[in-house]
């Protein structure tokens, strides 16, 4: 992202009755807003329903479940439809898939979607089509107390890798476009991402406090993509304090508040390209690949309807 971003349940059930718990699925709504430096704003609304599943007795096992997320996302730009379905077949693994959809448009002072074309440069292409992908994954987590037991012993660890193909329906194969203010380098393809968490967990008003790194990587292909390096990872890290507001059942917050502030690792290209308009005609500088620059600082509040 870039500065001028704005930003049968049922039938389920009864299919999979046979494996559940008899009784304690849950069911939440919450609303979240984002708001960052970035100019990016946006507003989610999500229903989730969690059912045991396959639950043991054991630490391990005693909280399994198959949780369902339903989303509804809006932003000055855009307008999005997401799904997720995560499974914790045990305390520290989380394997999930998840897919949306939605489309863009453009105002004075921000980019929703456009094509981004050699020789043109970004082509407004508001609601010209739809973005939409899929996703699968994998987190692992860990907490120290679940071995020393204590409410100060909270040390937590967390990574998620996983890949994504994301396409608009607008674009041909070879074609780049620009979604949601970013930089406007995306393909129909595939691409990789992975998080990296290392934090605490307090038993006061601070929730979390710790350290987020994010990689996302192009898995195009492109010919001749090594000239402006597009399999070259994106990296994006910072601190990140979250604050919780209150207590529902079951001891959830009844609302968060997270701060973020970021930095990124990006291409470097050299001195004669790095002005090219179209992003395909700059050269990486091998000597130097990398610059580091300030990212964003973004607030995000989380409110837990029910």
């Amino acid at each position: 992202m870039r500065p001028r971003r704005l930003y049968p349940l049922l039938a389920l059930a009864i299919s999979l009755g046979p494996l559940f718990a008899e009784g304690g699925i849950r069911e939440s709504t919450s609303l979240s807003l984002v708001a960052a430096t970035t100019l990016e704003a946006k507003v989610s609304l999500l229903e989730t329903v969690t059912f045991p599943l396959l639950a043991g007795a054991s630490p391990l096992t005693e909280g399994n479940n198959l949780r369902l997320e339903f989303g509804a996302e809006l932003s000055p730009v855009s307008v999005n439809g997401t799904f997720l379905a995560a499974l914790t077949p045990a305390a520290f693994l989380e394997l999930s898939t998840g897919a949306g959809v939605g489309t863009g448009w453009n105002i004075p002072v921000a980019d929703g979607l456009r094509m981004n074309l050699p020789g043109q440069g970004l082509k407004d292409d508001s609601f010209g089509g739809a973005v939409w992908y899929w996703k699968g994954g994998g987190t692992l987590r860990f907490d120290l107390a679940a071995i020393l037991p204590g409410e100060w012993n909270h040390v937590l660890l967390q990574t998620y890798q996983g890949a994504r193909y994301r396409a608009y329906t607008g674009a041909s194969g070879d074609e780049s476009w620009l979604w949601e203010a970013d930089a406007g380098e995306n393909m129909n393809g595939w691409a990789y991402y992975g998080s990296y968490f290392a934090g605490y967990a307090f038993p006061q008003l601070i929730d979390v406090a710790g350290f987020l790194v994010e990689n996302d990587t192009r898995l195009y292909g492109t010919k001749g993509g090594d000239y402006w390096g597009e399999s070259q990872p994106t990296w994006t890290f910072g601190p990140l304090v979250s604050v919780a507001f209150g207590r529902g059942r079951e001891g959830t917050p009844r609302s968060t508040l997270t701060a973020l502030v970021q930095w990124q690792a990006l291409r470097h290209f050299t001195d004669s390209t790095w002005e090219n308009d179209f992003y395909q005609d700059r050269e990486v500088d091998t000597d130097d690949p990398w610059r580091r620059e300030f990212y964003r600082a973004a607030l995000i509040y989380r409110l837990n309807l029910r």
